[in-house]
């Protein structure tokens, strides 16, 4: 393995927009330090490192997602299943103390990442170039999806954009790529038809406190398989994850703008660019508050339709009643 697929090498980090895949993140090599310059200890570098890894899907029946969750002082998973014909929904969260129920790998590119148990949990792994999503609860598996995360079904997103004064963050996503499998649950037994699945892994050294907002829309428009990645106030340091897939190809957006009343995130969101005007009309969300002294979250994922156009070069995309999902996120880590 040659120094080009390590993010970190001779202890500083490597930002920007990456077409080739990045197999090693590791923590250990990064020379942190405070703002000032001071040489961090062991103990800071471990609990200064936060990571997650969030799949999900829509499908013509379901839109479902499922999480992993490490911030050092706490760990985490939720999953929840949202019915489109009936409005019902499914969601449940785990949480351990520090880091003892999850495991990450330090390869985003085949990934091994798990919370939990064979009875309760949630496991993402990479095999032969497929990303498995696998959801249990009370030894049922409720999810067994399985999709081509990789080129040539979906040019993968990879960026690393600084965070505070001396972090840094490195993101891999990809969307609107084809999903199979099956969901169990108390609604039925699903066969996943015609499912759009994405991917979110991000690790690094985050602010301290920070926030974002994040939209995501996923579906077919004029026969091809569309997505569209957003953010404001996380991943835009000298670059940006704003982007699109179209059948799988990547292209970039500009900054982007989020309106919306934070009081109440179920309101209706007008997420715009120069490039693009969405309206995002929620129809469920998964809130996780928590106030615990070092950590705290207040955080909604809203999940629904959008409407509006985009631009992508030459080409317009209307965008009719599409799922997706928008995001409103505080977090003290």
């Amino acid at each position: 393995m040659g120094s080009s697929d390590h993010l970190i090498s001779n202890g500083a980090v490597r930002t920007g927009i990456f077409s080739e895949p990045v197999t090693v993140v590791d923590p250990a090599a990064y020379d942190l330090r405070s703002p000032l310059g001071k040489k961090l200890g062991r103990r800071a570098r471990h609990f200064g490192y936060k990571q997650f890894h969030y799949v999900g899907g829509i499908s013509n029946d379901l839109i479902f997602g499922a999480t992993v969750v490490d911030l050092r002082y706490l760990s985490s998973a939720f999953y929840y299943i949202y019915d489109l014909k009936t409005g019902k929904e499914l969601r449940h969260t785990w949480r351990t103390p520090f880091s003892r129920a999850v495991r990450f790998s330090t390869n985003p590119e085949s990934c091994d990442v798990s919370y939990g148990n064979s009875k309760n949990g949630i496991t993402i792994r990479s095999v032969n170039g497929d990303r498995l999503l696998s959801v249990r609860k009370d030894g049922r598996v409720l999810v067994d999806a399985s999709f081509a995360d990789r080129t040539p079904a979906v040019e993968p997103l990879r960026i690393c954009t600084r965070a505070g004064y001396t972090g840094w963050v490195y993101v891999r996503k990809t969307g609107a790529v084809p999903m199979k499998g099956t969901i169990d649950c108390e609604f039925g037994r699903f066969d996943i038809e015609n499912c759009l699945g994405h991917t979110d892994y991000s690790a690094g050294y985050m602010r301290p406190e920070t926030w974002w907002n994040w939209a995501f829309v996923s579906g077919f428009v004029n026969g091809k398989r569309f997505g569209l990645n957003v953010s404001c106030g996380v991943n835009e340091t000298s670059y940006s994850e704003n982007c699109a897939w179209v059948d799988g190809k990547l292209s970039f957006l500009p900054q982007t703008r989020f309106e919306f009343d934070a009081a109440d995130p179920m309101k209706d969101w007008r997420i715009h660019s120069d490039s693009f005007d969405l309206r995002f009309m929620s129809r469920g969300v998964h809130k996780e508050h928590v106030n615990a002294g070092l950590l705290a979250t207040r955080f909604s994922q809203m999940y629904g339709t959008f409407r509006g156009k985009v631009q992508l070069g030459p080409r317009s995309y209307e965008i009719g009643d599409l799922y997706g999902f928008a995001e409103d996120h505080y977090a003290r880590w």
